[in-house]
């Protein structure tokens, strides 16, 4: 599930969910993500503003260096809530719910990986 993260100073302007249609709401190719989180509000997303980024990763250090508010999943960002470089200003979490296990089609998918997509797919049943 993803939630709102951002800075400790950041997220003291913040003491409502409205309140961040004022800020850089930082997205990533998943265009639909601020939106769905708002929805479990009830509420109208506002315009995305802001870099646009492919990896969670750098979605996670341009928030933590205070470029904005970034939808990112608490679990894999505990380091970084408990060093207190991220917080969490709202608790609300939305389940965008989907995942993609890739290769490069030049290349036969070596034995790990086989193993590995036949015990993802094992766990998802």
């Amino acid at each position: 599930p993803l939630t709102p993260m951002c800075t400790p100073a950041l997220a003291q302007r913040l003491r409502q969910p409205a309140d961040l249609a004022g800020q850089t709401l930082l997205r990533s190719y998943r265009l639909q993500e601020w939106e769905s989180w708002f929805a479990t509000l009830d509420q109208s997303a506002p315009l995305a503003r802001g870099a646009m980024f492919d990896s969670s990763l750098t979605l996670a250090e341009a928030a933590a260096q205070g470029a904005g508010v970034a939808l990112l999943p608490a679990r894999m960002f505990q380091h970084q809530l408990q060093q207190g470089r991220l917080v969490r200003p709202f608790e609300q979490e939305v389940d965008t719910g989907a995942y993609w296990l890739t290769h490069l089609r030049s290349r036969a998918p070596s034995a790990a990986l086989k193993t590995f997509r036949q015990w993802l797919l094992a766990q998802l049943q």
